[in-house]
């Protein structure tokens, strides 16, 4: 492409774009055009790519695509499943170089350019012995969190990343800026934001959010092989953290039995969480779990809190190239599983040939709970459990089966669970808005019709105008 054609003539009224732009054919545009997921953005082919270094480019970059009809994609961490941060003959206006942050510590909030990511942001609040409502993924843009409601470990002390949003900043469909907080003239939009998912309403630059004290705690990493009672691990799971205080947060990371175990060094069925107490008190409470079978791990040690980030990471984290190929999807269970639904799981690792068939599992409740599901956007407030689909695969080949079972073990759960995280979206689900929203759907189209008449922010998932 020829980089005249992004420039404004003299009479030419459309605005300049500004920033580190790239076209096709430069240095740096094969590997811009494609998000984290390999398989939904290989054949993915942007007009252009602008990494704004300010709000103002941002501001630049909109205005320029209205004017000269151009779609427009936004990315900030790239960490979209289905790839609807990037796309064909689209803008990419990607925040991922706004990189800056400012801590007021004695008032406990911390205000954060678009571009931090969740590892970023807790190493630098780590050094001020604070934290953040953040998730374990340590590549997901900070405002990817917030828009999509935000799952982490302090989900049961402190609720979801959005409820720690105190304001933002953004640009919306006109290029102009907006500062929207609960309170002002732009707490519509502020509803819609924590929960209602990123590209809909118009671009945030940056986010201020209220940080926490960074205190030691109890690790856990509980892991099994396939010769143990796997049924009664994912019950016995279940029902404690059910019940458990607020002082619990748990993952229960269930890989298949064909799992390589040996090359990764990790057992395929693990309980694993952090306890803000001491580890006597969590290996006595934990009894239950550990007593089941014969686990190989029962590793239950105080740690500082960033290591029990880090620990989360590689704990759940297995990706076997640096591109990976994969498919996601997830559901709600608004009730604890039934025996039904746990021998479903169970049957479909067990019976699959795939090695990397995943299901991820998270225990909600407690701080959750607190605002009732139309408080916010993020509807699936009264959820028991979140479960996360996964699928990778590394034949090409082999991709339309690994898809074509995990659709079946979704459909399969459909009995047993509703929904799913607008953060974990999924293409095969028909009724997405449904599926992401809930209740709140026609509120979130009415705050899409004030905010963005002219649906200038729009892609295969985004909240229509009518």
């Amino acid at each position: 492409m020829n980089r005249g054609v992004l420039m404004s003539s003299n009479t030419d009224p459309c605005p300049d774009l500004s920033g580190r732009i790239i076209v096709p054919g430069e240095p740096g545009y094969n590997d811009g055009r494609l998000d984290w997921n390999y398989f939904a953005s290989k054949n993915k082919f942007p007009y252009v790519i602008v990494y704004c270094q300010n709000t103002n480019d941002v501001q630049h970059a909109v205005r320029w695509a209205r004017c000269n009809n151009v779609p427009i994609r936004i990315r900030s961490g790239g960490h979209n499943h289905e790839a609807f941060s990037t796309g064909t003959g689209v803008i990419v206006i990607d925040v991922s170089e706004m990189k800056q942050l400012s801590i007021e510590k004695e008032k406990g909030i911390a205000t954060v350019q678009a571009g931090v990511t969740g590892s970023e942001l807790y190493r630098r609040l780590y050094d001020e012995g604070l934290t953040q409502v953040g998730g374990t993924c340590s590549d997901v843009g900070i405002s990817g969190l917030v828009l999509s409601g935000g799952m982490g470990p302090l989900l049961r002390r402190h609720g979801l990343t959005c409820d720690s949003l105190v304001m933002f900043e953004m640009v919306d469909a006109n290029g102009n800026i907006i500062y929207a907080t609960k309170y002002n003239e732009y707490s519509d939009l502020f509803w819609a934001t924590c929960g209602g998912g990123g590209g809909n309403f118009g671009i945030v630059t940056s986010v201020t959010l209220r940080v926490y004290p960074a205190t030691p705690v109890t690790w856990f990493n509980i892991g099994w092989d396939w010769n143990q009672p796997v049924e009664q691990i994912i019950d016995t799971w279940q029902r404690f953290f059910s019940t458990a205080d607020r002082r619990w947060f748990s993952h229960l990371d269930l890989w298949s039995k064909a799992f390589p175990m040996e090359h990764f060094k990790k057992y395929p069925l693990k309980v694993m969480g952090v306890f803000w107490g001491t580890p006597d008190e969590a290996r006595q409470e934990l009894g239950p779990l550990i007593n089941i079978g014969h686990p190989g791990d029962q590793t239950i040690e105080l740690v500082n809190w960033d290591r029990a980030i880090k620990f989360f990471e590689t704990s759940n984290e297995i990706f076997v190239t640096e591109k990976p190929t994969y498919k996601s999807s997830g559901a709600y269970a608004m009730e604890l599983l039934t025996p039904e639904a746990i021998s479903t799981i169970r049957r479909t690792l067990e019976n699959t040939s795939s090695p990397l068939l995943n299901v991820l599992i998270y225990s909600l409740g407690g701080a959750l709970q607190d605002k009732i599901p139309t408080e916010t956007a993020f509807y699936y407030r009264n959820a028991k459990l979140f479960i996360q689909y996964y699928n990778q695969w590394v034949e090409e080949s082999s991709a339309s089966e690994r898809i074509q079972e995990l659709e079946v073990l979704r459909q399969r759960m459909l009995a047993y669970t509703t929904g799913d995280y607008v953060g974990n979206p999924d293409t095969n689900i028909q009724d997405y808005l449904l599926a992401y929203y809930g209740g709140n759907i026609n509120r979130l189209i009415y705050v899409k019709r004030r905010y963005d008449p002219e649906n200038v922010f729009n892609f295969q998932q985004s909240i229509p105008l009518q």
